[in-house]
């Protein structure tokens, strides 16, 4: 063989040089850096090599060579120098004790992934120091039982050992999951931790079950500490459990189901988008002279404001056409809750917007909130309402009306404007409101139509993101999915720079009273 031969050699043998790095190191780290060392070293002087008979042999050697150099420095890092007088012999017995503390390593770790059963007995017979007889009295176990649990234990322990654990992508990259309600909640979920750790059970057992000593390898999470969060998932009946194997129980709306939504319907979405925006081109002018309190505002606030109208009237009679009537709880349980994939800024549901009416004294408040403007939802009581919707037309008289008016400020739904205070929201009588939806009717009614022809589309990529066990539901949820488009709408707007975050006045909150 040539140099460059036998260097190709060499390279080919990267993964199990790598290999015998691991198994004599503490650190995956450590592993790499050695094995790099070890092939750089092994390109330098290959070509010095006359017998090829010794290939392997010479390979090995320089490993061992370098493993060694590596565990002298350690023991001078972690210990104390080392001078001349040390004999050979002590290579011998730092590798000795450096299997040893591997070995030790490995146990612990195969001993955090034993399901509770078997790791309970294991801690008490070889850490607690118990007698088979008090292990069965402390967990009210036959000896018999205790005694076939830690053969098993024994057993999993020291095939583990050998084996190499690789975890999963949910121990370095957790995904985050947030509520969704089709209906309202048919409990209470307050006494539900939905810690990071359940969020990531939920999402590890949505397409497989999974046991403990899965999920501990998914999440890089010891069994120890997944024990609770699986019981109180359990109560709550997200997940489920069958011979010690979970399942979720709720329908997840996933980031790659959303993205591949996005990407089937982008071009028809992008002329959504163009349709908007060339609405409010040409009606700018005429929305202005209907005369709101707000009127006045700022072009880019006005975008805002037209464009929550616009997706808040094209939605309702999407809502209405997809749920005739709502799902049966019955019949599809997982239809009335649901979860979402949340992505981190500055995309994903950043735009996903959450709409709420509130009913007041004087009209009601309609609330189009979207995080991308708003970090946080302000939602006021009952009582705070009734003041903001009266600001319009009157101020506060009693001693309690301008503590709420203070309140009202401090949150920004109000502002001090002279000796006055003035709702930071537009204001329509029912009269002008009805003028803006009678306008943008023509508009939310021809975005209907496109989103009907686009419902299939929909389904169809739902149907292969969704689990077999709620198939069933997908015509339920389906609804829920094409609100996907709002967002996405309104991702498109921002990215294409029509929209900018409003500054002021809250444009996409209003109020609508009865009277002026």
């Amino acid at each position: 063989m040539n140099t460059n031969e036998r260097r190709e050699k060499v390279a080919q043998m990267s993964k199990s040089i790598f290999q015998y790095c691991l198994s004599r190191t503490s650190s995956y780290q450590e592993s790499e850096d050695l094995s790099q060392e070890i092939m750089l070293k092994l390109f330098e002087s290959v070509e010095n090599l006359r017998d090829e008979k010794a290939f392997y042999g010479f390979v090995w050697r320089t490993a061992d060579n370098i493993l060694k150099s590596w565990y002298r420095n350690k023991d001078k890092r972690t210990t104390a120098e080392l001078d001349d007088t040390v004999s050979d012999g002590s290579w011998e017995a730092l590798e000795e004790q450096a299997e040893l503390d591997e070995q030790l390593r490995l146990m612990t770790r195969e001993l955090s992934l034993l399901s509770s059963n078997y790791r309970r007995v294991m801690v008490a017979y070889y850490i607690d120091g118990l007698s088979v007889k008090d292990i069965s009295a402390r967990f009210s176990l036959s000896q018999s039982m205790v005694k076939y649990l830690l053969f098993q234990s024994r057993k999993r322990v020291k095939e583990g050992i050998t084996m190499e654990r690789t975890f999963g992508e949910y121990s370095y990259n957790p995904v985050k999951l947030d509520w969704r309600w089709l209906t309202a909640p048919i409990r209470d979920y307050n006494g539900l931790h939905f810690s990071s750790i359940q969020q990531n059970i939920l999402m590890a057992c949505y397409y497989d079950k999974q046991n403990e000593e899965q999920l501990s390898l998914q999440l890089g999470v010891p069994t120890a500490y997944l024990e609770d969060e699986l019981k109180n998932l359990a109560e709550y009946e997200l997940l489920t459990e069958k011979n010690g194997f979970y399942l979720t129980n709720v329908i997840i709306n996933t980031e790659r189901a959303m993205t591949e939504r996005f990407q089937a319907k982008a071009d028809l979405l992008k002329e959504a988008a163009g349709k908007i925006r060339d609405f409010f081109e040409k009606n700018e002018g005429e929305i202005r002279s209907i005369g709101f309190y707000g009127s006045d505002m700022p072009v880019n606030s006005l975008k805002w404001l037209v464009l929550a109208r616009v997706m808040r009237a094209f939605y309702e009679k999407l809502d209405d056409e997809l749920y005739k009537e709502l799902p049966d709880p019955e019949t599809c349980p997982y239809a009335r809750l649901f979860l979402i994939e949340q992505e981190e800024a500055p995309k994903g549901n950043n735009y996903d917007p959450l709409m709420m009416y509130q009913e007041t004294e004087q009209g009601q408040l309609l609330y189009y909130w979207i995080r991308f403007n708003s970090p946080r939802f302000c939602r006021i009581s009952d009582v705070q309402a009734n003041v903001l919707t009266m600001l319009p037309s009157a101020q506060p008289g009693t001693e309690n009306d301008k503590m709420i008016c203070t309140e009202l400020i401090d949150m920004g739904c109000a502002v001090k404007a002279g000796d006055a205070v003035k709702p930071n929201y537009p204001h329509f009588t029912s009269d002008r409101f009805k003028q803006l939806c009678d306008l943008i009717e023509p508009l939310a009614q021809e975005l209907f139509r496109g989103a009907l022809d686009r419902v299939e589309i929909t389904k169809k990529i739902t149907q292969e993101h969704t689990p077999e066990r709620f198939q069933p539901c997908i015509q339920d949820m389906i609804g829920t999915q094409m609100g996907e488009e709002m967002s996405d709408i309104t991702r498109l707007l921002v990215e294409d720079s029509w929209l900018v975050p409003w500054t002021g006045m809250n444009p996409t909150n209003i109020i609508v009273t009865k009277q002026a």
